[in-house]
């Protein structure tokens, strides 16, 4: 039985089918010594103790997560901290007191309470001392001051006095840290974010129709980050009946200029990994065009803020691709770059468009074409070792690689060397011939490589799953 395929220049060729097993068992073989290997077979044990790291940590003890939750609490609020400082001082002075004028209190919690004792039956025990103690230091502190019962030896009135001076600083203390909190809120008209939960998150600058598409891509992909700020202008009510939709994404909404530096330093893109500026639609009628000026001026905000921040420029207007560039936008998007090739496929090459329709729709299902961390183990070997790896492993079809590279930058090349005018001369010829003057990363891509072409630290793989 004989196959019919093309060469390059066209031509038919006749394909046996024992050539096509022969082509099928060397990639098993392959394979097969691949898995041969210490480094793959070690990957194994590694994949397998990632898995159960997560799931422990997914597990982990009610009473761990309440204690990490108080910390954090008392490390960002100042209330709580002052508070919790009071109880301590509180609770120590009461121990204090409780041994040092144990009979004055028993005698007294005797008086007072008298058969109805909590904890030591008919007669108080050391639990009842120290509660009726704890009671009345709590009367001192607060200036209440019954006058009831007080310390007799010296030690016991040297610590009522300690109690008594503690007064003036803690109380004092607590009313201004609720002054505090009060005026904070008044000024800010809003609540301030939890800053211990924005890490390597996603910021998203504007608001239009694509948003919610946006968003419900990356809510699909288990592998993208689940934090995302919203910055814009538009009323609150709409964008929150645009995201109640999503089942993994938590999703703030910071309604503000993201033009201003401040408005983005909320948002901590200081520790974001993404930054995206879209067309900005807020307030806008539907025959007004968004201002894209907008778009440059707050990429150069956010890399003054971020030189290592990944900005992602979607623009309507091709001109303004030079302004971004010279911005240091590290992906700049034009969609309409891609309408006059996909009308045309429609008829040179009918089954593409279809093919990447199916791909942006399988997207949605945590399937499709997607970038994928490669092994360590892998790194250095050669490309068809790697496909082989993704095909026969995870029957996943390898297309290409996504390089991350960083820019020319001019200081880094010359060092000290060159004046200024041949430095600004090297500058203009090179801006003028697209090489891009920065350090900052951006990403190549690599598709259907030769056989024998090497992969480094810096490349993913872009598989279909």
């Amino acid at each position: 039985m004989k196959d019919k395929l093309k060469n390059n220049q066209g031509q038919e060729l006749d394909v046996k089918t024992s050539d096509l097993d022969t082509v099928i068992d060397a990639n098993k073989n392959l394979y097969d010594k691949l898995n041969k290997l210490p480094e793959i077979e070690a990957l194994e044990a590694i994949v397998l103790d990632e898995e159960i790291e997560d799931t422990s940590a997914d597990k982990s003890h009610p009473f761990l997560k309440i204690f990490n939750k108080l910390h954090g609490l008392y490390i960002e609020n100042e209330l709580v901290r002052y508070a919790a400082w009071s109880i301590v001082l509180i609770l120590i002075s009461t121990s204090a007191l409780t041994i040092v004028e144990y009979d004055m209190f028993k005698e007294s919690v005797t008086d007072h309470v008298g058969d109805t004792f909590i904890f030591g039956g008919d007669q108080p025990n050391w639990l009842d001392t120290f509660f009726h103690t704890f009671w009345w230091s709590i009367v001192t502190f607060t200036t209440v001051g019954y006058g009831d019962v007080s310390p007799v030896t010296h030690l016991g009135k040297f610590l009522t006095i300690i109690i008594m001076l503690l007064n003036f600083g803690v109380v004092t203390l607590l009313g201004g840290a609720v002054a505090s909190v009060l005026v904070a809120q008044r000024l800010t008209g809003d609540d301030t974010l939890d800053e211990n939960k924005f890490n390597g998150h996603l910021v998203i600058a504007g608001w239009n129709s694509y948003v919610p598409s946006i968003l419900k891509l990356i809510d699909a992909n288990q592998d993208a980050t689940d934090v995302v700020i919203l910055v814009n202008e538009t009323d609150p009510d709409i964008i929150q009946r645009g995201l109640s939709d999503y089942e993994r994404l938590d999703i703030t909404h910071i309604p503000e200029n993201f033009t201003n530096e401040s408005t983005l330093r909320k948002a901590f893109l200081e520790k974001a990994d993404t930054f995206m500026i879209l067309p900005d639609n807020s307030g806008l009628l539907p025959h007004e065009q968004p201002d894209e000026d907008k778009t440059v001026l707050t990429c150069l905000t956010a890399k003054a803020i971020s030189e290592s921040c990944n900005v992602i420029a979607h623009v309507l207007d091709p001109e303004n691709v030079s302004h971004l560039q010279r911005a240091n936008a590290n992906e700049i998007v034009i969609p309409d770059d891609h309408v006059p090739h996909l009308l045309a496929k429609h008829v040179t090459d009918p089954g593409v468009p279809q093919f990447f329709d199916d791909l942006i729709l399988q997207e949605e299902k945590d399937k499709g074409l997607q970038e994928v961390k490669i092994p360590k183990s892998l790194i250095g070997k050669a490309h068809n070792k790697i496909s082989a790896f993704y095909k026969f492993k995870y029957n996943w079809l390898l297309v290409g690689y996504a390089v991350r590279k960083a820019g020319f930058s001019l200081d880094d090349q010359m060092g000290e060397s060159g004046s200024p005018l041949i430095r600004s001369m090297i500058r203009e010829q090179l801006e003028g011939a697209g090489v891009n003057l920065t350090s900052d990363e951006h990403v190549v891509v690599e598709i259907n490589p030769s056989d024998d072409y090497k992969i480094d630290e810096k490349h993913s793989a872009l598989v279909l799953r």
